[in-house]
């Protein structure tokens, strides 16, 4: 059995993630990771208020919050008779999803795009853009502009 390793970050594309993962899951027979990792949080500046120059570490409440919604789309998961178990980390998203699928074992990584304009691609970067350039491993890109 093939390991499909999914990436899910609970905005829209997740949930095209979550459908591509089922479709390909079914299909092969193959066990599914679903794998979140909860981000530096970037502050914000307030008028008047200094803003850290370095992200600082998700409070405790987030990740809980985030584990719970983790939880809840492997249970989603789980109800279609799929093989699943979800993971969650915390740190540099893309940096993450590189070291840690080699040691998952996982053949295949599905992950979303979220088409963000050049512009916050050039100041903020994009984490699938990462992947695709450092992965070692196949990577599947669900565009979350497609419908369904």
């Amino acid at each position: 059995m093939k390991t499909i390793l999914a990436l899910v970050d609970f905005t829209d594309a997740s949930s095209k993630v979550l459908k591509q993962t089922a479709a390909l899951a079914s299909a092969l027979g193959s066990q599914v990771i679903l794998m979140h990792v909860v981000p530096r949080e970037t502050p914000v500046a307030t008028y008047g208020g200094e803003v850290p120059a370095i992200p600082i570490e998700p409070s405790p409440e987030t990740i809980a919050a985030d584990k719970r919604k983790l939880d809840g789309l492997q249970e989603s998961l789980t109800q279609l008779g799929i093989n699943v178990r979800a993971l969650q980390f915390k740190g540099p998203v893309a940096e993450t999803v590189i070291a840690e699928t080699p040691q998952l074992n996982a053949a295949l990584v599905i992950m979303g795009s979220h088409h963000h304009s050049a512009l916050y691609n050039l100041f903020i970067g994009s984490v699938t853009a990462e992947v695709l350039k450092r992965a070692s491993f196949p990577v599947l890109v669900v565009p979350c502009d497609v419908p369904g």
